[in-house]
């Protein structure tokens, strides 16, 4: 990590967002907070070699002016408990060690207690943040069988680095939440991710994660001859179709039938998991789970109730 090149830049415009979601697909309703646009790390899957233009990785550090913008936007919402997340356009972790800029936010949303920080990382590093650590931050950690951390994810911390630092967020007193996203098809994937779950099962309290995310991968027609050039098999199995947004899909039956499987195989470890899918149709989410769950609002909602239920009357 030493060799990328770190850009500091005044920080200016809109870097609190909405989450740019998928046309026609139902969306969480998530915010986006973009101190960082860059990655230190090296998924050969990753959105991000096609999405940003700079090989530098740019920091937007004036934490008051990011801060300001959070608050207003906290304020403009009655309806709906309101989550943000710094892991967008860069990993959450990767780089707070040096340059510690989750700290101020971590405080923030502990003295407001009106909305939800989720920190999502591939980068299992927080000691540094323990004395900050509050019930407003949740602590999330994209999951993946350790095949396809060590072939596709260089550079990041193996499972269960990954794990174990989640727990240890869980005894710090956070909630924590688990991303499969993307999962990948591959010859034996079945029994890696069924080992995968059995090992979250064993490292974490079930009844402290927040929600977990299902997402397949998906990517830009662009990436694809990226994948053949660097000849990465475990992204070029199973059969792909383009969606309305233009990315490169698993076809919706081979979706489903994965989608299927991983839900059960939670669901076993604990029947009152939140488990939701990522950029989904209706029909989908329906057939994985049994749910109507017709559009964004109906999906915010359902966060709505689930972090009700956690924090009680405390937010």
């Amino acid at each position: 990590m030493n060799s990328l090149k770190v850009e500091r830049t005044a920080t200016q415009g809109n870097i609190v967002r909405d989450c740019p979601g998928t046309k026609n697909h139902i969306c969480c309703g998530y915010k986006t907070i973009d101190l960082i646009e860059g990655c230190a790390l090296s998924c050969s899957y990753c959105i991000l070699k096609t999405y940003l233009n700079s090989p530098s990785i740019t920091i937007h550090d004036d934490i008051p002016y990011v801060i300001s913008q959070v608050e207003e936007m906290i304020e403009q919402e009655a309806r709906h408990i309101l989550r943000f997340g710094t892991g967008e356009l860069s990993d959450s972790l990767a780089l707070d060690r040096r340059y510690r800029l989750n700290g101020p936010l971590i405080k923030f949303f502990g003295e407001q207690k009106k909305a939800i920080l989720e920190l999502k990382s591939k980068w299992a590093y927080i000691d540094h943040l323990m004395p900050h650590l509050n019930p407003y931050t949740v602590i999330s950690f994209s999951v993946a069988p350790q095949r396809i951390i060590d072939e596709e994810e260089k550079r990041t911390s193996p499972l269960y680095k990954r794990l174990k630092t989640a727990r240890k967020a869980q005894d710090a007193g956070c909630f924590v939440g688990l991303h499969f996203d993307p999962v990948i098809i591959y010859p034996g994937f079945e029994k890696d991710y069924r080992y995968l779950i059995e090992d979250i099962s064993r490292f974490l309290d079930m009844d402290r994660i927040i929600w977990i995310s299902l997402g397949l991968l998906r990517f830009p027609p662009k990436l694809f001859g990226h994948f053949i050039e660097s000849n990465r098999k475990n992204l070029l199995y199973g059969e792909f179709i383009r969606g309305e947004d233009g990315k490169m899909r698993y076809i919706k039956q081979q979706r489903v039938k994965v989608y299927k499987m991983l839900y059960k195989l939670l669901q076993s470890k604990n029947k009152g998991l939140f488990i939701y899918l990522c950029m989904e149709r209706e029909d989908v989410w329906h057939k994985v789970t049994g749910m109507r769950v017709k559009d964004d609002e109906a999906l915010i909602r359902l966060f709505d109730e689930r972090i009700k239920n956690l924090y009680g009357g405390s937010i």
